[in-house]
């Protein structure tokens, strides 16, 4: 009745490998090939020493260069010499590059193991290809531009050095596995009868490969009690205040809107006293770290004064007097300051690059003045600040220290003007000079790690960049805001999730890209041909089935043609819509490139803005495919009454009653579909933007029960098919039960009363409970089956009503018997003598009795809808 992508986009689908790989893996075969007969000569050239009147002068090349896997083709340059050439190895030539070098000089040369070199003593040039060796990462390490990307708990140039704590016992405590410079919390738990019951016992922090500093939890101690007693603690007790918060707040789930306000306002009392120990530092940082993991429900207007005080208070923390050149990096949380050199240009970077995961290492980040070389490590975040001097006058403005701040998210920015509904997250960093009348200028590059898809190689994104916003955090309007900020022209890919975003502002605070998705459609080719060619030959069965229905009413009754023509008439529409109304007429492309405007965008998931078509088509495919079961399920009570009430039939008032809830229900449903999902700025919460039809997914492509798709269509569609199927069983109970008062030659064949039950099947639309089977089937080839199966026996439904309930009848028979023979048949004239070709049938002489039993009442009013018997 109707195509799988009206349940199809429950599931997802996959892509797969082009041909380059294979391209590119047969030029590296082939250039190997001619590397190895050029090392040959070379080694040959080697070990053959000779005189020569020129000087030979080694060189060697330190510089780093970082290589991709794609094949470099180097020609040489031609060089003629006159004199004979010495060639030696007692100077060599060492190239500690990993970058495929070749050498046109008449210079000795030694060449590591990763790295091919070509000396040239000849007058010829010869084009040679070189390619890098590809990295080996050790220990599930990802290469990437020939540089490995480690998981937290390994580290080095392949992923070889461990960088974690092993789980084991630290003085009667088991602590879990834990990375190098994080804190672990034990397996022990607070009793239950305490106010902590489920919460660790102690803590220690991973140092060296060991855990030590462990600190204990007192299970009666209380946030709101440590924020108390700070105002009169000593040192001794700050520190053991600190650590109590720090594991009070160490499981997510239990931080509370009222846990975060307190723990917020204990981290910017601990971090504001400026003759604080280095481990009450840490543990301060550590407990707003922890604070970032708290789910996003639980942050709103009641955290918001205490998460401002302390952003605003790690912002100066970070470039205090007493944490000059101090780095503390927690997985949430980085904090790190530098002390200038005020000798000439004055430029400070901040870099945080890539690892495996999306938390932050102290190997990971960095901050230098004037860098003068690139990291080979993909960038996460980077901030540049260019101090200049706004004042007019040439002396540069004293500023002596620069603190940076990174956060994971912006669990602490509670914004109003941007909402996200995608769940993503997005980097914060701020910078502070700590002086005024001062221009900065401050470019940093977010690299977009955001991930749709387990592997973008494999299955493309199914989310593409459309904007992005440049934004800082204003204290005053207590949200985002663009004042002073502009975007950076850069290379810009939409499709691609690791596209660099450029910003530039004239201040420092803290800065966030606000970015916005629009999401990636595709379109089942081969499912929508076999949708279109089932469905026009349902429509045209369909309307052969309403006209025959009309003209030959007099033999059955009023009730079962009032129902049987509904029925055809409402799914006939339907199809129609499904075959020129299901795609949406306007197809949204992803954007080619950001806009120029700086403008904040109202939330992460970009939705056009609705041109109702789209939308009005949406709500007739619902409202006439839900009467179309309406119909069904009217046509299920009436066979429903005709078997209980083999006598009087249905009601009195039954026509009525269909016609108004045949067609009032539906619209009754469409009506609260639209009211309470449907707005003009958002169409994509009643409807899907791919096809015109009931929205079911969120756009990050996961299960949603409040859109309309379930309460709007499949639950009042699946009370419908069981009423049905109930119907239809108690039908096949009573035909196929044996009367032993009946005599044998008033049996009625078993296979007349499979069809009617078949028939009655058919056209109370049984076969779309295959779709719920497809929803909750998990197994790949099972899912498939089912969808096809679905897709042939609802789209096709029309046809078997028109076989079953026309074809089949005797006065269809007889009609088109009658217009067969009015048809001229073809003569042959054999021997002056002409033969009809078309066969002579007698009719079937009628039954020679009349059965007064129940269950053959009842075969007969079913066949009454295709052998036209006595009236229903």
């Amino acid at each position: 009745m109707v195509d799988l992508r009206l349940l199809l986009l429950l599931a997802s689908a996959t892509t797969g490998i082009t041909d380059a790989v294979n391209n590119t893996t047969s030029d590296i075969n082939t250039t190997m090939t001619s590397l190895d007969s050029i090392t040959t000569t070379t080694l040959m050239l080697l070990n053959t020493t000779t005189t020569a009147d020129t000087t030979t002068t080694p060189v060697t090349t330190t510089t780093p260069v970082t290589t991709t896997t794609t094949p470099v083709t180097t020609t040489t340059t031609p060089v003629t010499t006159t004199t004979p050439v010495t060639t030696t190895t007692t100077t060599p030539v060492t190239t500690t590059t990993t970058t495929p070098v070749t050498t046109t000089t008449t210079m000795p040369v030694t060449a590591t193991t990763t790295t091919l070199v070509t000396t040239t003593t000849i007058s010829t040039s010869t084009p040679t290809t070189n390619t890098a060796t590809p990295i080996q990462c050790k220990n599930n390490g990802f290469p990437q531009n020939q540089v490995c990307l480690c998981p937290d708990d390994y580290s080095g140039t392949l992923c070889e050095i461990p960088n974690f704590c092993a789980n084991g016992t630290f003085e009667t405590f088991t602590f879990p596995k834990t990375v190098f410079g994080q804190f672990s919390y034990s397996a022990q738990r607070c009793e239950a009868q305490t106010p902590n019951a489920g919460l660790p016992k102690a803590t220690a922090q991973c140092l060296n490969g060991t855990f030590d500093k462990l600190q204990r939890l007192q299970c009666s101690l209380t946030l709101e009690l440590i924020n108390v007693n700070l105002s009169s603690a000593s040192q001794a007790d700050t520190q053991l205040l600190a650590s109590n918060a720090q594991i009070l707040t160490s499981v997510p789930s239990q931080l509370t809107a009222q846990n975060i306000s307190v723990a917020a306002q204990i981290a910017s009392r601990l971090l504001s006293t400026s003759s604080i120990t280095e481990d009450v530092k840490l543990a301060a940082v550590t407990t707003v770290s922890q604070l970032l993991n708290a789910s996003d429900s639980q942050f709103s207007t009641t955290t918001v004064n205490s998460t401002n005080n302390l952003t605003q208070t790690l912002q100066n923390f970070s470039r205090s007097s007493g944490n000059v050149g101090l780095q503390l990096v927690q997985p949430n949380l980085a904090i790190q300051s530098l002390k200038l050199n005020t000798n000439g240009p004055t430029v400070v970077q901040f870099t945080a690059v890539k690892g495996l995961s999306d938390t932050f290492l102290p190997n990971r980040i960095n901050v230098s003045q004037n860098p003068d070389s690139q990291n080979l490590f993909p960038v996460d975040v980077q901030m540049s600040i260019k101090i200049e001097d706004t004042t007019g006058s040439q002396n540069k403005p004293n500023v002596d220290t620069v603190g940076f701040v990174l956060y994971n998210n912006d669990q602490f920015f509670e914004s109003e003007a941007f909402k996200s509904s995608l769940g993503t997250k997005r980097r914060v960093i701020s910078g502070n000079l700590g002086v005024e009348n001062v221009s900065v200028t401050v470019r940093f590059n977010i690299n977009n790690t955001i991930q749709f898809n387990s592997n973008q190689e494999e299955n493309p994104p199914s989310m593409s960049i459309q904007d992005f916003a440049c934004v800082f955090w204003d204290y005053k309007l207590g949200d985002w805001s663009t004042e002073g900020c502009i975007k950076v022209p850069t290379p810009f890919n939409s499709s691609n999730l690791s596209t660099s975003l450029a910003c530039r502002c004239d201040h420092t605070t803290n800065f966030a890209v606000l970015m916005r998705f629009s999401t990636n459609y595709k379109y089942s080719e081969a499912l929508g041909v076999i949708s279109i060619i089932g469905c026009a030959l349902s429509v045209a069965g369909l309307v052969i089935t309403v006209l025959f229905q009309i003209l030959t009413r007099n033999s059955r009754g009023l009730s079962p043609t009032l129902l049987m023509v509904s029925i055809c008439v409402s799914m006939t529409i339907f199809y129609l819509l499904f075959i020129f109304g299901i795609n949406n007429p306007v197809q949204h492309k992803a954007a080619s490139e950001p806009s120029q405007t700086n403008s904040i965008p109202r939330s992460d998931f970009h939705q056009e803005v609705d041109q109702g078509l789209c939308t009005a088509m949406a709500a007739l495919l619902q409202y006439f495919l839900l009467a179309t079961f309406t119909w069904s399920t009217l046509y299920a009570a009436h066979i429903f009454f005709v078997i209980k009430n083999a006598m009087s039939g249905p009601p009195e008032n039954f026509n009525i009653i269909s016609v108004i809830t045949g067609w009032g229900f539906p619209a009754v449903i469409v009506g609260i579909s639209l009211g309470a999902t449907y707005r003009p700025d958002k169409p994509l919460n009643y409807r899907q933007e791919e096809f015109c039809w009931l929205a079911a997914l969120t756009p990050n492509k996961t299960v949603d029960l409040r859109k309309p798709m379930f309460w709007g269509f499949l639950l009042p569609l699946a009370l419908m098919i069981f009423f049905n199927i109930a119907v239809l069983f108690y039908f096949a109970l009573i035909t196929c039960r044996t009367n032993q008062s009946l005599n044998s030659s008033q049996v009625t064949p078993f296979r007349k009363k499979m069809l009617s039950s078949v028939s009655l099947a058919v056209v109370l639309g049984i076969s779309w409970i295959i779709g719920y089977f497809m929803l909750l089937s998990v197994d790949p080839i099972q899912h498939n089956i089912l969808t096809y199966a679905f897709c042939l026996c609802n789209t096709t439904q029309g046809v078997q009503i028109f076989v079953l309930f026309t074809v089949r009848t005797k006065i269809f028979k007889e009609k088109f018997s009658i217009f067969r023979k009015s048809i001229p048949s073809p003569e042959v004239s054999v021997h002056r003598m002409s033969y009809h070709l078309w066969p002579l049938r007698e009719k079937d002489l009628p039954e020679s009795y009349r059965s007064t039993d129940f269950d053959q009442q009842v075969m007969d009013h079913m066949d009454d809808q295709t052998d036209h018997g006595r009236p229903m």
